[in-house]
């Protein structure tokens, strides 16, 4: 196979209302998204959103990366296959990790990676409750609820105190909801440990990366006295970040995001790994457009028996749902469903 056409271009969602966590606040799902073709004739499309606060980059590098690394790597090659296509991109440079996503969920396409099961069944998603005053998230949490979203992500990140006072609003609203507790790295350890003791009555099902990336040591710490799962999530980018997390036992769980890892290639050996060593897995997402859903989607589907949880709420936080989406919604159920995209139109001159 030989990609002969690709081009770049740009998709905004807007929001139904504002995404905010301890990290950031965005008002739409942004994206680069990449087309390509090959000499087939066959179309893959790949995206990647900007979040520089955790992996480092902008629109405008993603765009960059890949239109001056990724394609002419590919452009010179003639991979035989996906894997060889994968090993392509993975020598073009380091980092990079969500251009690289992008450009490895496009190839997936190419190749027919992304044909819905027959007959699968929806996988259920969380549903963000945005980091608010504890009585607008209240609001939020209740709300999500009457339209049938009983498993909730809550976003953290102030005081103890008032984060505190944000689980256990929604707690006495919800007593049976199911309720995931993420700080996106807000607080130091003793923080942590003493949000745990006294959150611990509330049942949230897991916290998710109470420390710093980089404090291992603390969450090690935190991980060994936590009467709730722990799940790492910014500390565990690739599958040799993840083998030192859970080998140093910093963590219970593991955060499994294409744009982290750098792709579905990746994230199926994150989630190959953890499979043969008895570590579940959440299949997570960061604010996404529908290309970068759609493929993780499929990896949720494929591997049910290691992911515990999803977090690939961005359909439902979105204004409209693009009719092109090939993602059907059922409140917080996802399912993939058949997609024919439109005819390839370069922006970017073809290269026989």
């Amino acid at each position: 196979m030989r990609v002969t056409g690709a081009k770049l271009t740009t998709v905004r969602i807007p929001l139904q209302t504002p995404f905010v966590t301890a990290l950031r606040r965005v008002e739409s799902a942004e994206a680069v998204r990449l087309w390509l073709e090959s000499d087939s004739g066959a179309v893959g499309i790949g995206e990647a959103p900007p979040t520089e606060k955790i992996t480092g980059e902008t629109m405008e590098s993603i765009e960059r990366a890949i239109r001056d690394t990724f394609l002419p790597a590919l452009r010179q090659t003639a991979p035989a296959g996906l894997p060889q296509a994968r090993d392509t991109i993975a020598q073009a440079c380091r980092g990079h990790r969500s251009a690289k996503a992008a450009v490895d969920i496009a190839l997936s396409g190419l190749f027919g990676l992304f044909t819905p099961p027959a007959a699968a069944e929806p996988v259920t998603t969380a549903v963000t409750v945005s980091l608010d005053a504890p009585d607008a998230m209240e609001r939020q949490a209740v709300g999500f609820y009457r339209k049938g979203c009983t498993l909730l992500k809550v976003k953290l990140g102030g005081s103890i105190e008032e984060d505190l006072s944000r689980l256990r609003r929604i707690r006495e609203a919800l007593p049976d909801a199911t309720l995931l507790a993420d700080a996106n790295q807000a607080w130091h350890t003793e923080e942590a440990l003493r949000f745990l003791d006294l959150a611990y009555p509330l049942r949230p099902a897991l916290l998710e990366q109470p420390l710093p990336a980089a404090d291992l040591k603390g969450m090690r710490r935190i991980t060994a006295k936590s009467p709730i799962p722990i799940l790492a999530d910014e500390s565990a980018f690739t599958l040799e970040e993840v083998k030192r997390v859970v080998e140093s036992e910093a963590a219970h769980m593991i955060n499994v995001k294409l744009m982290k890892c750098g792709g579905v290639g990746e994230a199926e050996a994150i989630l190959q790994w953890c499979k043969a060593h008895g570590i579940a897995c959440m299949m997570g997402s960061m604010l996404e457009t529908p290309a970068s859903i759609r493929a993780a989607l499929w990896l949720a589907m494929r591997y049910r028996d290691t992911i515990r949880y999803c977090d690939l709420d961005s359909p439902l936080l979105w204004k409209n749902v693009p009719e092109d989406s090939g993602i059907a919604i059922d409140r917080n159920r996802l399912n993939l469903r058949d997609r024919t995209d439109p005819p390839f139109q370069p922006a970017i001159p073809r290269h026989k």
